[in-house]
């Protein structure tokens, strides 16, 4: 039986077009259209008082109607959609306050909002990363690696680099062995051997790397493209 983890983003697929769905995911994600609303307008806001968080709130709504798999991370989108929404909420209200705007002023800010924009989802995308790092890092710790030891044992041939990473997916991918390197801890060495000729001793001196790659993919970590050497 294969096994496939839900990311985020399938989530999201999944929910589109479907008010339930959507509902949920505005109702766990909260906490976050407030953090990134708040970071946006510079003060704390609270829910049922201040219209920038319904503002933030049909933005997230917008952002899972027009996500696109394959277009990045949705967290990293939402940021984006926020933000412009408020940039626009708060031009309405300037203008409602005062409705005359010199077309060179309009421009700037414009222009100034642009750069905004862009410069939030990039503060975004490393947030997100960082955020990576850091699950991945506690994950693995549980499994006694760090870090500096993935590296330090990562592959330099790209041939093997290639194999043990076809062995992680398999791993990842097939319900008794995962459930067998997670309950005993040890890579199911033998039942790999079945499936891919490949020497015993080459599989244990993998044996951190192909787990690391595992828990990777696991987790749906863009992490996994950087040990990959895509990212």
């Amino acid at each position: 039986m294969v096994v496939h983890k839900q990311t985020l983003e399938d989530r999201v697929k999944k929910a589109r077009g479907n008010n339930d769905l959507t509902s949920a995911l505005i109702s766990e994600f909260k906490p976050f259209i407030a953090s990134v609303a708040q970071k946006r307008v510079g003060r704390y806001l609270h829910y049922g008082e201040d219209e920038e968080l319904s503002v933030g709130l049909m933005a997230f709504k917008e952002a899972v109607d027009s996500f696109r798999p394959g277009k990045g991370k949705f967290l990293s989108f939402v940021r984006m959609v926020i933000s412009m929404r408020l940039i626009d909420y708060y031009r309405k209200c300037d203008r409602e306050a005062s409705s005359t705007i010199g077309d060179d002023e309009e421009d700037a800010e414009l222009a100034w909002d642009r750069k905004s924009i862009e410069q939030y989802q990039a503060d975004g995308d490393i947030e997100d990363l960082k955020a990576e790092v850091v699950g991945y890092s506690a994950a693995l710790s549980k499994w006694g690696i760090s870090l500096d030891e993935l590296v330090r044992v990562s592959p330099r041939r790209e041939e093997l680099k290639k194999l043990y990473q076809d062995i992680a997916g398999r791993i990842a991918g097939n319900k008794g062995l995962l459930d067998s390197l997670m309950e005993t801890g040890r890579l199911p060495i033998k039942e790999i051997g079945k499936e891919i000729e490949i020497h015993r001793k080459k599989l244990e001196r993998g044996r951190i790397y192909i787990i690391a790659m595992v828990l990777a993919i696991r987790s749906g970590l863009s992490y996994l493209d950087m040990c990959r050497g895509e990212g």
